[in-house]
């Protein structure tokens, strides 16, 4: 998420004749790899969550309400937040709330990656459930319909296959082992494939043709279990064994750094929901011509205020949709 804000999107305010840094190759496969590892992460947990074969039909109304809960609600007004200050049109808009951007032409810029992983969840009870053989042949059928749609129907969004399979890919990989379990293992493999990701990244940059699909899935998809496992070393480096049990069973940290990513963490949908709102904002207040100058109030100014607020907008809306007043009820899965 703050890859993706405080770079990708906010170049463009720094540098207003680029329309992203999406258009520089090798920030394209970053932004790629960045939301397949969030697609990624939530197939798995998902997966390891529900088996709704073994849990009755009564579990998908829950799993189907949550979803709506936890998305629906701060994405609409998101959605009209972006309309009214010009950002999106209205055709993009509604095209996006009524989640049929993902196979239209006219998508809206930035959320149109909530409709594609609303996708994903929609189709959750249906792969999820009975074994890993019905799990596996169900997902190789959904990204199979996919291909071939995307192949006849010029208006499917690409990314929405690229996601799907590493949603998918995620749901699968739960039901094969325990990754907590064997997350430590492999270290010359993981080297291997975090390597292979610099190497694409700097072909992609320097020789490939950007506009390359099937370059830029694989180089991203790569690129997905190399920042997984680059996460892995940086978390051992930052946090070590700062994290115990209490007597109640719950995690606690007095690592500093630990307290950080986890506020930023908590706060990082309303983030990436509202950050345009805020950079609009942030530019109404003070909007300097010198690009350092710039670069330092958005990074050192807006974007921490940003997080701040936006902690406190998950805040409150976690506790208004738990009717008891306690966040953590949504705050993973």
């Amino acid at each position: 998420m703050s890859f993706i804000v405080a770079f990708v999107h906010l170049y463009a305010y720094i540098h207003p004749n680029v329309k992203s840094a999406y258009f520089i190759p090798a920030c394209a496969l970053l932004t790629d790899a960045c939301l397949g590892l969030f697609t990624f992460v939530s197939g798995y947990l998902l997966g390891k969550k529900y088996h709704f074969g073994d849990q009755g039909d009564g579990t998908i109304v829950s799993f189907y309400k949550k979803r709506v809960l936890r998305i629906i609600p701060l994405f609409l007004l998101a959605a009209l937040a972006l309309w009214l200050i010009g950002f999106n049109t209205g055709k993009a808009t509604l095209n996006g709330v009524l989640c049929i951007s993902p196979f239209v032409k006219v998508r809206p810029m930035t959320l149109w990656y909530i409709p594609v992983i609303l996708t994903c969840y929609l189709i959750t009870p249906v792969v999820s459930r009975k074994g890993l053989s019905w799990c596996l042949g169900s997902s190789i059928f959904i990204i199979a319909i996919l291909l071939v749609l995307e192949k006849l129907v010029p208006s499917v969004d690409k990314r929405l296959a690229f996601n799907m399979f590493f949603f998918l890919t995620g749901i699968v990989t739960s039901r094969c082992f325990d990754w907590k379990m064997t997350f430590r293992k492999g270290t010359y493999l993981k080297i291997a494939v975090v390597l292979l990701f610099l190497l694409l990244l700097f072909v992609g940059q320097n020789f490939s043709n950007f506009h390359n699909l099937w370059f830029k899935r694989f180089a991203a998809g790569i690129g997905v279990f190399a920042i997984l496992f680059f996460c892995e070393w940086v978390a051992a480096l930052l946090f070590g064994n700062s994290f115990v049990k209490t007597e109640g069973g719950k995690s606690s940290n007095k690592n500093v750094l630990a307290h950080i990513v986890m506020f930023v963490s908590y706060a990082s949908m309303a983030v990436y929901m509202f950050h345009r709102l805020f950079f609009w904002l942030g530019e109404k207040i003070f909007n300097p011509t010198d690009t350092t100058l710039k670069w330092s109030y958005m990074l050192l100014i807006v974007f921490p205020v940003m997080c701040v607020l936006s902690y406190y907008i998950q805040k409150t809306y976690d506790a208004v949709v738990s009717h008891n007043g306690s966040p953590s009820k949504y705050k993973t899965t």
